[in-house]
């Protein structure tokens, strides 16, 4: 067992995310299977052009995402 890291990095490998919107390493970020990753202040800030109540659409690839 690896001493040190979350249960949620062992699970995930250590896997950090980048926000494509201000560039900063998180441990989450909301995700699209296309790569597309954006923080959730961004999205916040963002909401507007993103979402449309429970679900969002990837301003990559056009796919329509659950929140």
């Amino acid at each position: 067992m690896e001493k040190g890291k979350s249960y949620a990095q062992r699970r995930r490998g250590g896997k950090s995310f980048v926000c494509h919107c201000c560039r900063r390493e998180l441990p989450f970020c909301i995700n699209c299977p296309c790569g597309f990753q954006i923080c959730e202040a961004c999205f916040g800030e963002n909401r507007w052009g993103l979402s449309n109540g429970p679900t969002w659409v990837c301003p990559d690839c056009g796919r329509i995402r659950m929140t």
